[in-house]
């Protein structure tokens, strides 16, 4: 039984669990090809002329082969799921419409124009209770302190790119990003992303750094609950279990 302590839980908790529901639905890229089934995957191998000499029909690289693509899939659900709940979690704490928590802007990356949007957008102006703007406000202050001795900018907002984890290091993506920082910062907006998991990319986050107020370990979770009041991470380590029985179930089901 899920552990619901007051409405946003109930939220947040029907929200990942819709998410994780749809796990079941993966098919890997190479079972579709097949036929839909492991059994026709192995077929396949078997009568290829390069797979069955070097033991790539076996089920040891079938199952290898279909790991790879399913961890993709848990992950991008995990992406979902992070960005989406924090959303929510400002949505809710300080009774703000979807409309009040967007920001959407085109920036120049290298010769590149592209479109891009903040995850969570919290504008000072629009937080209707003065404690919690004030909270935020001075939060926001002092984050930008360590991001710019002598900061030229005066802040209207926060806006943040929610990042489960940052594994990647794909140079253009990379380089979007660093641009969306920079225009957001000379717009005003301290730029922030917290990377909830403990295993992204140390290079990554070393020179993002320079542009991102980057949150991790305790700070990720401390930061979302000092903004809106909520503990995030109690909620999600009081449901552990049933948010960890769907992703266990779908691994399982690579040895079948």
């Amino acid at each position: 039984m899920p552990d619901i302590k007051q409405p946003l839980d109930q939220s947040i908790f029907d929200l990942i669990m819709a998410h994780l529901a749809m796990l079941k639905q993966y098919v890997p890229g190479p079972v579709k090809k097949a036929g839909g089934a492991k059994d026709q995957l192995l077929e396949r191998y078997r009568k290829d002329p390069l797979y069955s000499i070097f033991g790539l029909d076996s089920i040891e690289y079938v199952s290898a082969t279909l790991g790879g693509g399913t961890i993709t899939s848990i992950h991008r659900k995990l992406g979902d799921i992070y960005e989406q709940s924090v959303a929510t979690i400002f949505a809710q704490s300080l009774n703000m419409s979807a409309t009040d928590l967007t920001y959407s802007a085109k920036i120049q990356s290298g010769a590149t124009e592209e479109s891009r949007s903040a995850d969570v957008y919290i504008q000072f102006d629009r937080v209707k209770l003065k404690k919690q703007r004030k909270v935020i406000e001075a939060f926001c202050g002092k984050e930008l302190a360590k991001l710019s001795a002598k900061p030229k900018v005066t802040l209207i907002g926060v806006g943040m790119e929610v990042r489960h984890c940052y594994q990647t290091g794909d140079s253009k993506r990379t380089q979007a990003d660093e641009a969306m920082a920079r225009h957001l910062l000379v717009s005003g907006i301290l730029p922030m992303m917290p990377l909830f998991c403990g295993q992204s990319n140390p290079g990554i986050v070393s020179r993002y750094r320079s542009v991102w107020v980057i949150k991790q370990a305790a700070e990720r979770y401390a930061a979302i609950r000092t903004l809106s009041g909520y503990d995030f991470y109690d909620f999600l380590y009081r449901n552990r279990d049933d948010f960890r029985a769907p992703v266990i179930e779908m691994l399982r089901g690579l040895n079948k």
